[in-house]
């Protein structure tokens, strides 16, 4: 930005220009006293006192997160906190101020926002406490998947322990719609916690592997595998291409909880055949609750899910 005067405009703007070939610059003059420079907008009064407010363009539409989606609630307060953050440190004056403030909240009215969520303490910007040496640092950062009605209790629990939680949406907009890559071929999938059934048998494996999933299961027919050793000694087979992609994850720890979690889980016999029931990560006694639990409530599923068709092949004989 440029207080300069009109007579010397045009001599300045030739001289930047020619300093060097590859950068260029092109003029904005002000408007009815006023230009705007990134979301600030400069108003120069007539005695060349400037004053300073929130400028938005003429096509901006005011479109914030909605209230009602499924998002943490310090998400939608930091939306509150952002905008009224962004009036108090862009105004100049306390009428430009107030002017500001009134328009952001008729816009995050109409974005289902309430004016509970717009007087609550948590919504006010609070200047951060200075650190004394007294002060207990947090164990740790943990970022949690959110969902509604839960995540809050849980979140409770772990701050309670010490730990900072972050929560973020699980599933967004972009994740469902968005698919910049084609999806690779089932067998040339890296970082996944797959599962081999034996096609002559009842046998299951569970593993995890970094590398193509095609490379990993090749090493599987060699006799030092629990799943080729397996093959050998019943005459057994299995098919490839039969293969079950349990999940994918890139990251090698987390990758290795996931691979812990789903031989819990299924409890895959030719897993136990090699020590290895727990897979790489062993998991805390605290995941045992959860995953008997998670078992209980999917054996009532496919339990009520039998007895629905059982029932739907019944009515469908009687007609």
């Amino acid at each position: 930005m440029v207080i300069i005067q009109k007579s010397g405009l045009d001599s300045f703007t030739a001289h930047l220009n020619s300093i060097h070939d590859a950068i260029k610059f092109t003029i904005e003059h002000e408007l009815n006293n006023r230009i705007a420079m990134l979301d600030t907008l400069i108003t120069r009064a007539p005695n060349g006192k400037l004053s300073f407010s929130v400028y938005r363009k003429s096509t901006y539409t005011d479109q914030y997160l909605s209230f009602a989606s499924h998002q943490p609630l310090e998400h939608k307060l930091g939306v509150i906190r952002t905008l009224t953050h962004r009036a108090e440190t862009l105004s100049s004056d306390q009428a430009s101020l107030d002017t500001e403030l009134q328009h952001v909240k008729r816009s995050l009215s109409i974005c289902g926002y309430t004016k509970w969520a717009w007087n609550t303490p948590h919504s006010k910007k609070v200047s951060p406490k200075p650190k004394r040496r007294t002060d207990n640092p947090p164990k740790g950062h943990i970022t949690l998947p959110y969902v509604q009605g839960v995540s809050e209790a849980i979140n409770r629990k772990i701050r309670q322990a010490g730990v900072t939680v972050h929560s973020k949406p699980a599933n967004t907009i972009r994740s469902m719609l968005v698919s910049p890559k084609d999806k690779p071929q089932k067998l040339e999938r890296t970082g996944s916690i797959y599962q081999i059934k034996c096609g002559d048998c009842p046998s299951t494996y569970v593993g995890e592997s970094e590398r193509a999933l095609s490379k990993r299961i090749s090493e599987h027919k060699r006799e030092s595998s629990p799943v080729g050793a397996h093959m050998k000694s019943h005459k057994h087979s299995f098919d490839p291409k039969e293969v079950n992609i349990l999940d994918t994850e890139q990251r090698w720890y987390q990758r290795g909880v996931k691979e812990s979690i789903y031989i819990a889980t299924n409890n895959p016999d030719l897993n136990q055949d090699r020590g290895r029931h727990r897979g790489r990560h062993h998991l805390p006694k605290t995941y045992g609750r959860l995953l008997e639990s998670h078992r209980s409530i999917s054996q009532d599923r496919s339990r009520d899910s039998s007895t629905a068709n059982v029932y739907q092949q019944s009515q469908q004989l009687k007609k």
